[in-house]
C-alpha cells in the first residue's frame, strides 16, 4: 500500500532491501541447538561461507516478486562498511563482543555481503529484470580524503583512505577483486575471491550508489591508525554539524564523484544520502536551518559542476532525511530532517538508555523547515537557489 500511495502521489520509490538490520535468529551464536553467525560465518577452512547469504536471496526474491511491478530501482544493501566495520566494536550494531575484532571480522562479513549482493542481482537479472524493466545496484558510503600536503606520502595515505573505505566494496563490483593496496596491507586477513566468486561479483551493479557526507585531511603515518590506512585524519578548518563525525566541504563530494567516475569507467551515479544535523528543541527553533540549506546548496552546486564541467554521470541526489528520525546509536538526540518531528519526549522505562528522552504516543506534529522549502524548489524548478531563499 505504501508503494502504491507513493506512486499515486508522483513519488518514485527507490527500495533498499537491507539497511543494517538483521533478524535476531540469523545472528545468535549462543543458541545451543541452532547457532547462527550472521555475516561472520566461515567454512572449516576459514573462507567466508555464511548461511545468511541464501536467506537474503530468498528474501530478495519475495520482494522482487511482490513489488517489482511497481519498484523499478533496487538497492541490495546500504553502507556495508558501516554495519560491518563500525558494527565491530565502534558503536554501531550489532557490536557483539565476540565479533568486535576489527582486524578480522569486518573483512569476513564484507566478503559474505558482497556474495549475497551478487547472488541477489543474478536472481533479479535471471528471473525478473526482463519482465519488470527495473535496475539493481548497491549503495556504499565514503567521506572524501584529501592529502594534507603535496608530499607523496600524504597523497598515498589519502588514496588509501578512499580505497580502504569505498574501494573495498566497489572494486569487486567492477574488477572482481579487492584493491591491491588493501591486499598488501591487510594480507591474509582479507579473504580471497575464488574464480567463481569473482565472476559472480564482477559486473553486479547497474549503477553506482553512493552515500557521502563529509571530508577530512590525511597525513601519512608509520602506524596503522584508523582503518589501517597508515594515515591520520584531521577535519581542521571544516564547518562541523551537530554530529561529532560530520564536517562539510562541498568540493570533497565533487572530488569523490570524479574519483568514482575515473576509477570505474563513467558509471551512472545516484548519490543516495547526504545531509546535515542541527540541534533543535522546538519547531520554531528548527525552522530557519540556514546551515543545513547552505550544506545542500554547496553540495548540489558541486554536483552540477561535476556534471557540466567534469562529465560525471550523476543521475540523482537524495537528502538525508525527509524528517527527524531514529539515528541509530544516537537515538533521537540528533536531527537530520528537513521536516521537524515533535517527538513529545517523555519517559520510557523500557529503553536501555536516555529513558527520560524518548518519544511518547501522540500526534507527532511535523513542521517543514526552510531546507525543505529550498529542496522542493530545487526539485521543482531544476535550478539552484540562494541558500537564504524562503518560501
Amino acid at each position: 500500500n505504501l508503494i502504491s500511495e507513493l506512486l499515486a502521489s508522483g513519488i518514485t520509490p527507490y527500495v533498499t532491501l537491507s539497511h543494517w538490520a538483521l533478524p535476531q535468529a540469523l545472528l545468535n551464536s549462543g543458541n545451543a541447538t541452532n547457532p547462527t553467525y550472521g555475516w561472520y560465518e566461515t567454512d572449516e577452512n576459514g573462507h567466508p561461507n555464511a548461511k545468511v547469504v541464501d536467506h537474503f536471496v530468498d528474501f530478495a526474491k519475495i520482494c522482487f516478486g511482490r513489488y517489482g511491478d511497481r519498484v523499478k530501482t533496487w538497492l541490495t544493501f546500504n553502507e556495508a562498511w558501516t554495519f560491518l566495520y563500525l558494527g565491530s566494536g565502534s558503536g554501531k550494531a550489532p557490536g557483539i563482543a565476540e565479533y568486535n575484532n576489527v582486524s578480522t571480522y569486518p573483512y569476513i562479513g564484507g566478503h559474505n555481503v558482497l556474495i549475497a549482493h551478487a547472488k541477489a542481482v543474478k536472481l533479479y537479472r535471471d528471473e525478473f529484470q526482463a519482465s519488470q524493466g527495473g535496475s539493481i545496484g548497491i549503495t556504499n558510503n565514503c567521506d572524501w580524503r584529501e592529502p594534507a600536503s603535496e608530499a607523496d606520502v600524504d597523497v598515498g595515505a589519502a588514496a588509501r583512505g578512499v580505497e580502504f573505505w569505498l574501494g573495498w566494496f566497489a572494486d569487486p563490483l567492477y574488477f572482481g577483486d579487492y584493491p591491491e593496496s588493501m591486499k598488501r596491507v591487510v594480507g591474509d586477513r582479507l579473504p580471497t575471491f575464488t574464480a567463481e566468486e569473482s565472476a559472480l561479483v564482477k559486473g553486479s551493479a547497474d549503477f553506482f550508489g553512493l552515500n557521502h557526507y563529509g571530508t577530512g585531511w590525511v597525513t601519512n603515518s608509520e602506524d596503522p591508525e584508523w582503518m589501517e590506512i597508515h594515515g591520520v585524519v584531521s577535519e581542521e578548518g571544516f564547518p562541523q554539524a551537530e554530529s561529532i563525525w560530520l564536517f562539510g566541504a562541498g568540493w570533497g563530494l565533487r572530488k569523490l564523484l570524479n574519483w568514482v567516475n575515473l576509477r570505474y569507467g563513467n558509471p551512472d551515479i545516484f548519490v543516495t544520502e547526504g545531509g546535515w544535523s542541527l540541534p533543535a528543541d522546538s519547531a520554531a527553533e528548527a525552522q530557519h536551518d540556514l546551515d543545513r540549506t547552505g550544506y545542500y546548496a554547496n553540495y548540489t552546486s558541486e554536483i552540477l559542476n561535476s556534471i557540466v564541467e567534469d562529465g560525471v554521470n550523476v543521475k540523482g541526489y537524495f537528502a538525508w532525511s525527509l524528517m527527524d528520525n531514529f539515528e541509530w546509536e544516537r537515538g533521537y538526540v540528533e536531527r537530520f530532517g528537513v521536516i521537524f518531528n515533535d517527538f513529545a519526549f517523555g519517559t520510557d522505562e523500557n529503553t536501555a538508555a536516555n529513558q527520560t528522552h524518548q518519544p511518547t504516543a501522540g500526534s507527532q506534529v511535523r513542521t517543514p523547515k526552510d531546507s525543505a522549502c529550498w529542496l522542493s524548489q530545487l526539485w521543482q524548478t531544476n535550478s539552484l537557489l540562494d541558500p537564504d531563499f524562503q518560501c
